[in-house]
């Protein structure tokens, strides 16, 4: 029996949806951690704010961490690549992407062993696990940053993420978290 291998458009697709719900998040993250409401919070809601943050950082730092995942059958940047080179990918993109693929990868590589793997899976025995979020944060945006830009090569063209808020108000993520946090308040109406 042959194996049935998944079309690089397909995993295109996939990855541009795991990034849009990546930047979703951080873009959440980023918000939050503004305290918007400090001057009125309880010191419980304070606490509650922060064990979120943390619960935010963790997953930002996790959805980074899939994206360079290369198991069999799993959607990455590495099992796209690889159906692009099957697909006939021209040598001299090859090349390009290549670079590129070990950039993000190069990028992620502190993320996974300065946080996944000494705070989120692979926890040493004794490792303590508090939330950090406030006084120790995690530093996510350029691996965040080069996963956007990876996947903008690969597909060829600049990409938009687009978060769509009820019927008729989107975010367009790439704007707002490419803004400093204090100008990132506006939702964007479309007509139906």
């Amino acid at each position: 029996m042959t194996r049935q291998f998944t079309p690089s458009a397909t995993l295109l697709d996939g990855l541009r949806e795991d990034i849009l719900w990546l930047l979703i998040l951080i873009y959440a993250h980023r918000q939050r951690c503004a305290l918007p409401t400090l001057a009125t919070m309880s010191y419980e809601a304070f606490a509650l704010e922060a064990l979120l943050l943390e619960s935010a950082s963790r997953d930002i730092v996790t959805r980074l961490t899939a994206l360079d995942d290369d198991g069999r059958g799993i959607r990455s940047f590495q099992s796209a690549f690889a159906a692009m080179k099957r697909e006939g990918l021209d040598p001299q993109r090859t090349a390009a992407l290549d670079k590129d693929v070990k950039a993000f990868r190069q990028s992620l590589n502190d993320l996974k062993v300065k946080h996944r793997n000494a705070y989120i899976a692979h926890v040493q025995e004794l490792a303590q696990v508090t939330p950090r979020v406030l006084d120790e944060p995690v530093e996510f945006a350029d691996c965040a940053s080069r996963a956007v830009n990876l996947l903008d090569a690969m597909s060829g063209r600049t990409l938009t993420y687009m978060f769509k808020i009820g019927s008729t108000d989107e975010l367009d993520l790439r704007q707002k978290l490419g803004a400093p946090p204090h100008e990132v308040r506006s939702v964007k109406r479309t007509s139906r």
